[in-house]
């Protein structure tokens, strides 16, 4: 058994996943840019262990990953980000 093994599950509830943060977020990923990316990240992981160490909330991991694939195309596709000003 192999974890590539996984993916094809994995992937359709990733994209289930992002189907739903679009219809809550829309494309507002592409007007934050990546300058303190790290720093909003790590808060949002912060107040994901933060809920399940006080409201015992279950870590929503689909989410943890939006996020880092979030920063993942920030970093390789600068071109996709609206300048805001």
């Amino acid at each position: 058994m192999d974890l590539k093994d996984f993916y094809p599950e994995f992937s359709e509830a990733f994209f289930k996943q992002l189907d739903d943060d679009f219809v809550r977020w829309g494309e507002t990923w592409r007007k934050r840019n990546v300058g303190n990316q790290t720093q909003r990240v790590f808060a949002r992981y912060r107040d994901y262990l933060d809920q399940y160490e006080n409201a015992g909330k279950d870590v929503e991991w689909l989410k943890v990953i939006g996020n880092a694939y979030i920063a993942w195309v920030r970093i390789n596709h600068p071109e996709v980000l609206i300048e805001t000003i």
